[in-house]
């Protein structure tokens, strides 16, 4: 997983990126072996620079290790994190400069260990992301922790709020990465130039006198900022993901504590995310590979079309106010409510007895008897069911499909 190489006062580490694992014990010992070693020669040291492999490996271990994750394990989880952040820790506190050379696409782990080192520089072509809040969890590892420090809390919401994924050119304006070079001889320039440089091996955050870019928490274009971005996120997710929520909550009260104390908080929020339901549904669907060009797939979607408008069509027939009805599809997390052949009743008075939950209810369940009616007769599996009922016709994705869904409904 990690390979060494020196030539003089320089050693290159190679890191295999899909191998980056913080709650791996495996990763742990040989990242720490690599520090014990650069530990024991930095009096003799005038640099190390990190690269990361991208070559293709299973990476659906992490993936696996964290739905097995439970509640009961989140005391053991905190402790790995623990053991890891120690490690960058060590890592950024070296003595000596610590570079990253970064090319490709650049996500997660391996992200947040190049945000460990002291300079980072990239190819013009690479990509940068942090995708964990697609799986409903938070970043682990320090990875909200200097992010937020690097770019300030607006600059760092898209790479954790969304898990956008940033160019190159967007990375260095945000302030994670300190060059972007067109070839890898341009980067092997700025690489020795920045040795060569002497410049002082610390992160900014230790460094005495650091201030928040973009501001600090008290400043006025901030302090507006966290007063509309919890109403925008509830407002985009519906209330049902809890992951971005966690993650402004993480980033917030990180900048409100010390370095290390913002870690155990990040740390805290990752666990919390990770044991729940809707991140282990949200892993679920990720972990699904299924042809969505398939006559049987457009076959299912056009069946729960179908179904939903008919539900729909039935609850206006029995006087379900317009408001009502689309309320109780917001709750469930579906799409709006489809024009039907029948009038639609008027959202005055309330002839119909139905509150918002048992219609929410109903229109969901309506949907998964259809999906398992499709399974059933073997037009498609049922992970084929809950992938295509969610990216074809817009099943809540937090519930891990229509077909999951009525398993464990």
């Amino acid at each position: 997983m990690i390979t060494t190489h020196q030539i003089g006062g320089t050693i290159t580490v190679m890191v295999a990126a899909r191998a980056i694992n913080p709650l791996s014990r495996l990763f742990q010992r040989e990242l720490g072996a690599v520090l014990d070693k650069l530990e024991a020669g930095r009096s003799g040291l005038h640099g190390v620079i990190i690269g990361f492999d991208a070559e293709a490996t299973d990476s659906d271990h992490e993936l696996e290790h964290l739905m097995a994750l439970t509640a009961a394990q989140a005391g053991d989880c905190m402790l790995m994190l623990a053991a890891y952040n120690r490690l960058l820790r060590r890592l950024e506190c070296l003595g000596i400069p610590v570079v990253a050379t970064l090319g490709g696409a650049v996500g997660g782990h391996a992200l947040g260990l190049a945000l460990a080192c002291h300079r980072r520089i990239s190819l013009d072509d690479a990509t940068f992301s942090l995708p964990q809040v697609h799986l409903g969890v938070a970043p682990a590892a320090g990875e909200i922790v200097r992010t937020v420090r690097l770019a300030g809390l607006q600059g760092a919401m898209p790479l954790l709020l969304d898990g956008a994924t940033l160019t190159a050119d967007q990375a260095q304006h945000a302030g994670l990465l300190h060059a972007v070079a067109y070839n890898e001889e341009q980067v092997s320039q700025l690489v020795h130039a920045t040795l060569a440089a002497d410049a002082p091996a610390v992160q900014p955050w230790d460094v005495k006198g650091y201030r928040l870019p973009g501001g600090a928490l008290t400043s006025a274009p901030v302090q507006t900022l966290l007063q509309m971005a919890p109403a925008v996120l509830r407002q985009r997710t519906g209330g049902h993901l809890p992951a971005p929520e966690a993650i402004l909550c993480a980033m917030v009260e990180g900048l409100q504590v010390d370095f290390d104390s913002a870690l155990l908080i990040e740390s805290r929020y990752f666990c919390q995310t990770a044991i729940s339901p809707v991140a282990h549904n949200l892993m679920h669907l990720n972990q699904i590979r299924a042809d969505l060009a398939t006559p049987a797939a457009l076959e299912l979607a056009a069946a729960l079309r179908l179904c939903y408008a008919d539900e729909v069509r039935a609850l206006r027939a029995q006087s379900v106010p317009e408001a009502l009805l689309r309320n109780a599809a917001l709750a469930a997390g579906l799409p709006r409510p489809p024009d039907t052949a029948a009038s639609p009743a008027s959202d005055e008075g309330e002839a119909s007895t139905l509150q918002l939950a048992e219609l929410r209810d109903r229109l969901l369940h309506a949907l998964c008897a259809t999906a398992r009616q499709q399974v059933e007769s073997g037009t498609v599996s049922g992970p084929e069911a809950d992938l295509i009922s969610v990216q074809l016709f817009g099943f809540p994705a937090h519930t891990g499909g229509a077909f999951h869904f009525a398993q464990h409904a």
